[in-house]
């Protein structure tokens, strides 16, 4: 499970790097701020389904036994059952345990200002005008929408100045700019430990400023005018990171983008370089696909290849859903230490070292073609394929709706304690 979320946050990493930079590069400082909109969502969104884009390209032969290796187990004369890789293990969980609790704060926080602007919804005056509903607050804060509310201080400002912003928050509401707001958040919180999602999600937000502003000029107010009346409103927000407001930071982008001269709609073919980048990713996702597939098969080649069911499928990494033993791989390895004894003759021998078997789940979830890669010793090999043979059925594995075989490599080391010297007083 760790190397699949390892993997996927590396894949969707890729993706954002390679297609932020390009925004930075190229896009950024055009007036396409349409296109610019759609291309952000497209960063956000194609980095979340990047990792799962697989091209199947059959360029070895069909093999219906997929692959698994599980952690070694360790055994040793007295009976005690340890994992070598605990220490491994724990700090994987750890790390795990670090990412998921930023996960699970930052969605506190988005459901604290969500409430928050519910509280604020529902202890003001509100009215429905048009398609929007207007909330008045009595704070000396600056308007700001969330979908269709509108939330405009009754206080501290002259009527005209308020007119400017209602039609500001207005073309947000109508062009449904907090749905990418949101997205964005939602998208930061998964990947909260990487700055280009977070410098994605700022470039979301200032560009639906470019939209807005432009969408007020247009209506026919002053550019000038407006221009003061931005420098002007320079006051604290309502704290909430998932609203449109009135005012942001990056001011000054967005006067020099309202004074910016319009870019050359033949310019605009630009963004296609965006589809070699693409076209690109995939292909490498394919081909990191057949390294993994061809390397599959030369492990493979180590012993006689088990008897594949007659539907052949088209060769993968891995399945979609992977057998499940029951009670899952800790209740697995509980059994076989339980179950699997030090030969005693062996022992008495001091035969220690490692023993590799290799099993096939079937779809049916039985266990067949048991078999050794690497040998120790003939009682030892024995022993671990007998334990390894009894196992209860397991919950097979699925790879497109269907059962499917599934190898599985298994690890054991034997392991003689050492008695501890006695000390003499």
């Amino acid at each position: 499970m760790e190397n699949l979320i390892i993997s996927y946050a590396v894949k969707a990493s890729l993706a954002m790097i390679l297609l932020y930079g390009l925004y930075v590069l190229c896009f950024r400082n055009d007036t396409f701020n349409k296109t610019k909109r759609f291309y952000l969502l497209f960063i956000v969104l194609f980095s979340l389904v990047y990792p799962f884009c697989k091209l199947n390209i059959a360029t070895v032969g069909n093999i219906a036994i997929y692959e698994a290796i599980l952690p070694q187990i360790e055994v040793t004369d007295n009976l005690q059952v340890d994992n070598d890789q605990t220490f491994a293990l724990g700090m994987n969980d750890l790390l795990l345990l670090f990412f998921f609790s930023g996960i699970v704060v930052l969605f506190v926080r988005l459901f604290i200002q969500l409430l928050g602007i519910i509280k604020l919804r529902l202890i003001n005056y509100s009215q429905t005008s048009l398609n929007y509903r207007i909330i008045s607050l009595d704070k000396t804060i600056t308007p700001f929408s969330f979908f269709n509310w509108i939330f405009i201080p009754t206080n501290g400002f002259k009527q005209e100045d308020v007119d400017v912003m209602m039609a500001h928050e207005e073309e947000h509401a109508d062009q449904f700019h907090s749905f990418d707001i949101l997205l964005s958040e939602l998208f930061c919180i998964l990947f909260w430990w990487n700055p280009i999602a977070w410098l994605l999600k700022r470039e979301i937000k200032i560009n639906l400023e470019y939209l807005a502003d432009k969408g007020v000029l247009e209506k026919g107010i002053e550019a000038k005018k407006y221009q003061y009346l931005l420098l002007q409103v320079i006051k604290p927000s309502a704290t909430i990171h998932i609203v449109n407001n009135f005012n942001v930071s990056q001011l000054k982008k967005r006067i020099t983008m309202i004074n910016k001269k319009r870019t050359s709609g033949i310019l605009s073919f630009k963004y296609l370089l965006a589809l070699p980048i693409i076209a690109l990713m995939l292909i490498g996702n394919a081909q990191n696909t057949f390294s993994q597939q061809k390397e599959k098969v030369e492990i493979a080649s180590l012993t006689e290849n088990p008897t594949t069911s007659e539907d052949q499928l088209p060769p993968f990494v891995m399945v979609e859903q992977m057998p499940q033993f029951a009670g899952g791989e800790s209740a697995m390895m509980q059994y076989i230490g339980t179950n699997l004894k030090y030969p005693e003759s062996a022992a008495k021998e001091n035969i220690e070292g490692r023993v590799v078997l290799r099993f096939v789940v079937t779809k049916t979830g039985d266990i067949k073609d048991v078999s050794v890669i690497r040998g120790l010793d003939s009682r030892c090999d024995e022993e671990a394929m007998r334990v390894v043979r009894a196992m209860p059925k397991w919950t097979p594995g699925k790879q497109g709706g269907k059962d499917v075989d599934v190898y599985y490599t298994l690890p054991i080391l034997y392991k003689l304690q050492k008695e501890t010297p006695k000390t003499t007083n």
